[in-house]
């Protein structure tokens, strides 16, 4: 027969263990996501997991705090896309849109306003899969080689347009002497 605290530990020990902060999220992950980004945190089985990682140690070395890497739900949007990711970091929020590394963005976004909302469609390539975005306030986009940033910040898309500009100059110092 089981004693009531061998069965009271039988349930407490497992809701403990599952309640608990993951060891695996402390090492790729900021120690400042919250309990609810906790269950969204982007995972190392995520096809643009490597580079959703190294985009944040892009970021880290250019001053950024990055406080989490999650789940994205702007996945598939343009053809032949790799994945998505959403950063929390100290200067605001950012969706990340990564294609293989082999391909780049080459992407123009056009703005119209309607009914004060604001729509973007986009031309180039890779192609967008999912129709006019919609949104109630205007949008940021940065692209840079294989990476399509977004944001509502614009301060925050100079920031991340620098940042990137930075690391592709210090990757391709002949580019850094072109007009």
């Amino acid at each position: 027969m089981i004693s009531k605290h061998s069965l009271v530990m039988c349930l407490i020990f497992p809701a403990m263990l599952f309640l608990s902060p993951r060891a695996t999220t402390g090492t790729a992950q900021g120690s400042e996501c919250s309990t609810q980004d906790l269950l969204a945190v982007l995972r190392p089985a995520d096809p643009a997991y490597a580079d959703a990682m190294e985009l944040a140690q892009t970021l880290r070395n250019h001053g950024f705090a990055v406080k989490c890497v999650l789940q994205s739900k702007m996945v598939r949007l343009f053809e032949g896309q790799k994945g998505a990711a959403l950063y929390r970091t100290n200067r605001g929020d950012f969706e990340a849109l990564f294609l293989p590394k082999a391909q780049t963005f080459t992407v123009q976004s056009n703005e119209a306003r309607k009914n004060g909302r604001y729509i973007y469609s986009f031309s180039g390539s890779p192609h967008s899969t999912g129709g006019p975005w919609d949104s109630a306030r205007p949008t940021f986009f940065v692209q840079h080689s294989n990476q399509f940033l977004t944001t509502g910040d614009k301060q925050l898309a100079t920031e991340l347009d620098k940042a990137l500009a930075s690391t592709q100059a210090d990757n391709n110092p002949d580019l850094t002497a072109l007009p």
